[in-house]
This record gives C-alpha cells, sequence and structure tokens, in this order.
C-alpha cells in the first residue's frame, strides 16, 4: 500500500524549533517570531537589533548591531554579524535555521556549513543580492564581484531547503541567478500587517490629527526614511504648487542619511502647508497612518524587482488611497492598478504628482473607491493572520521533507 507525501509527514514531529538569523529583527519579524511562539515553535533569533521592548517566549542572541551610516562601516558590521551567524549555527547546527538575507553576506556560507556540519536551512529573501549593489554604483554590473557574488547566491538557492521572497518580481530575478536545468522552487509570500493594529479611524478620534492641527484638511503622507534613493524634493516641490488648495496638505514623516538635509530644504520653503516630523514612536503609528487621506510610496528604479516597500501594506490596511512614485512596471504599480486603489506617478514628475493629488482631492468617486478598495485587499490578501498562517504552514512543509 502506497503511502501519500502528506500522510508521511503526518507521521513526524512538526516544527518544534528554529533558529533564526537576522541583523535587524524589524516589528515583521517579531511578529513572524510571535506567531510561530504560539504555534507551539521554540525559537531563537540572533539579531544586533531587536525592535521590540521584549520578546517573550522567544531566545535574543545578541549579534552585531547594523551601522547604517558610511559604506565601510555598514561592510564591516555585515561581516563581523555573518562570522557571528557562522558561529552560531555551528553550534546550533541540529535545530533548522531561517536566515533572512539581512545582512546578505550571510546567505552565502551556508552551502559550505550544510556539506560540512549538516545545517539545514531555509532562505528569507527581503533584497536581492548582487543586483541591489550594483543598480546603487557600489559595484560594477556585471564585473568579478557580481558575477562571483550571483554564482554563490545559486548555490545558496538550491541548497535551501525552502526559498521564500515577498514579490513575483523579486522571485524572477533570484531566478536569473540560476542556470538553465536547475531545480528551485521560489515561493512569495507577501508582506503582512496587522489589520487590527492598522486600521482606519475617524479624523474626530485621532490624537495625531488634533496635535498637529490636521482636522478638515486633507492630508497626503509619506512616511519612512529619508534616503539617498528617496525622491523627496519632488513631493517638496509638489506642495509648492499647491499652495491655491488651502485645505491640501502635505505631512513627512521620517529619518535618515537626508534627514538633515530635508529639513534645511523645507526651512528654506517655508511652506505653511508643508510638515515636517522626525519618526514616530510605534504606538503612534495607527494615528499617524490614519490621519492620512492618501499615501506616497515611493520606489526608485534602482530598486525596481528587487524590493517591495512594506509601507505599502501599511497605507492599505490605514485606509489611505495610494500614491505610487514608481517606474511603470513594478510591482508597486501592478499592484495599484490590480486592485484599484491609488494612482501611478512616475519618479521626479512633479506636475504628476500635483494632477494625482489634485484628482483624488477633486474626485469623491476615484478617492473612495481607492480607499475602499485598498482596506479590504489589505483584510482580504495581506493581513497578518491570513498571510503567517500561510508562511508557517510553509516552513512545515519545509521541517517535514527535511527530516529530523
Amino acid at each position: 500500500m502506497s503511502v501519500s507525501h502528506d500522510n508521511v509527514c503526518s507521521l513526524r514531529p512538526r516544527l518544534s524549533r528554529l533558529l533564526v538569523v537576522n541583523q535587524v529583527a524589524g516589528p515583521l519579524m517579531v511578529e513572524l517570531l510571535a506567531d510561530l511562539r504560539d504555534r507551539g515553535v521554540s525559537c531563537r533569533v540572533l539579531a544586533g537589533q531587536v525592535e521590540a521592548k521584549d520578546l517573550p517566549g522567544v531566545e535574543v542572541l545578541s549579534g552585531k548591531r547594523l551601522v547604517k551610516h558610511g559604506a565601510l562601516q555598514r561592510m564591516w558590521s555585515w561581516g563581523v554579524f555573518t562570522l557571528q551567524a557562522i558561529r552560531t549555527m555551528i553550534r546550533l547546527r541540529r535545530e533548522p535555521v531561517l536566515v533572512v538575507t539581512n545582512p546578505p553576506l550571510t546567505m552565502l556560507a551556508l552551502p559550505l556549513l550544510a556539506r560540512l556540519f549538516g545545517v539545514r536551512y531555509a532562505l528569507l529573501v527581503y533584497d536581492v543580492y548582487p543586483d541591489v549593489m550594483e543598480r546603487m554604483g557600489l559595484i560594477r554590473r556585471g564585473g568579478l564581484v557580481a558575477r562571483l557574488w550571483r554564482a554563490l547566491s545559486r548555490r545558496s538557492l538550491l541548497g535551501a531547503g525552502a526559498v521564500i521572497t515577498i514579490g513575483r518580481q523579486m522571485a524572477e530575478t533570484l531566478r536569473g541567478h540560476l542556470r538553465p536545468g536547475d531545480v528551485c522552487e521560489i515561493r512569495v509570500v507577501p508582506t503582512w500587517v496587522d489589520t487590527d493594529f492598522i486600521r482606519p479611524l475617524d479624523k474626530g478620534e485621532n490624537p495625531f490629527v488634533r496635535e498637529h492641527g490636521l482636522a478638515g484638511k486633507f492630508v497626503v503622507l509619506y512616511s519612512g526614511s529619508f534616503g539617498a534613493t528617496h525622491d523627496i524634493e519632488t513631493i517638496v516641490e509638489a506642495a509648492g504648487r499647491l499652495t491655491d488648495v488651502p485645505d491640501v496638505r502635505i505631512v513627512l514623516i521620517g529619518g535618515g542619511t537626508r534627514w538633515a538635509e530635508l529639513r534645511d530644504l523645507v526651512a528654506r520653503r517655508r511652506l505653511a502647508n508643508l510638515t515636517l516630523l522626525p519618526f514616530q514612536p510605534r504606538e503612534v503609528l495607527p494615528y499617524s497612518l490614519a490621519a492620512a487621506d492618501c499615501q506616497i510610496v515611493a520606489l526608485d528604479e534602482a530598486y525596481a524587482g528587487i524590493s517591495v516597500p512594506s509601507k505599502t501594506y501599511y497605507a492599505l490596511a490605514a485606509g489611505s488611497a495610494l500614491l505610487a512614485i514608481s517606474p511603470p512596471g513594478t510591482e508597486l504599480v501592478d499592484l495599484v492598478e490590480e486592485l484599484g486603489c491609488g494612482l501611478h506617478v512616475r519618479p521626479r514628475d512633479v506636475e504628476g504628482l500635483v494632477e494625482a493629488i489634485r484628482k483624488l482631492h477633486d474626485d469623491p468617486m476615484v478617492f473612495r473607491k481607492a480607499r475602499r478598495r485598498g482596506r479590504e485587499m489589505a483584510e482580504m490578501r495581506f493581513s497578518s493572520r491570513r498571510v503567517l498562517n500561510g508562511f508557517a504552514g510553509l516552513l512545515e512543509r519545509w521541517s517535514c521533507r527535511a527530516g529530523p
């Protein structure tokens, strides 16, 4: 009598323990760890930074903190953390390990660890390297470093028990690291959002609206990092061209390498319809996001096909219309067009951004449909309950195939 694969899996122990390697365990990773813990999985996480006050029931192993300022300093922190990760995976080699591509160097060592020490690993790819570094001009496209990196990436992908990434185009970019005939199943699990934590909120009941004088305003929000590839100047210039619409207020919230530059630019322009705020505490996030009538999500040309902004799903959950600043054909644009949850603007197109804001402001039918569709899709496709259940299922099947 034959026994199906599913029946064989049912006879094996369920995933009972997991080591996670991730230099920066942000809110989404914290939610994943908490979800696995609640499913009875004993979790450890090696991280340089955990963005949670505490994580009961999860053992946190301290690693090198990511240094964000300066390319050499960042590379140094990557290297130190990678050595710590290698040592930890050897020490705990009986435990299956989920390796996040943060830092990107860690995954390159995995095939050797698997061969010498029997390390069983799955990959969670948030950013695709060396493609990111090529597009940012940090290494030469198709040069020796890039070719060697792709060859090592291919070995890592082929040796993984499971490969998970967050977007269809990212999966295609990863497949470009493989050779014809290579067998590697790359599964797409989108970024998720807690739709109970982030949800629409009446402005009259929103303390963030009251604190910042946003009552009666049509709020256009950008919330996130101000980095080298973020086209913040276009948003500031658009604010300058919208002063004839008194109820439009542009709100920028964030930090990063260009914070001081942006602060000086805003101070010089002295625009009454533009508010600049630093990063807000996490407990303020449900109120700041819900204050927005529409939210700007930007994906620079350099990141097309190799990254999907997680803030997209937070904006949808808040019930905001989306303004997607991106080249045509990216996953962000596909999402906006497929869901009907906002409008698309090309990068550095000030007039296009102004026109899009005016359209959402002046056309109640388009605006309300975008907000409604965004929230519906957040609940139906991107809620943490739905996505994490699928994620846990993938890890269970990998654990089953890998065996004890």
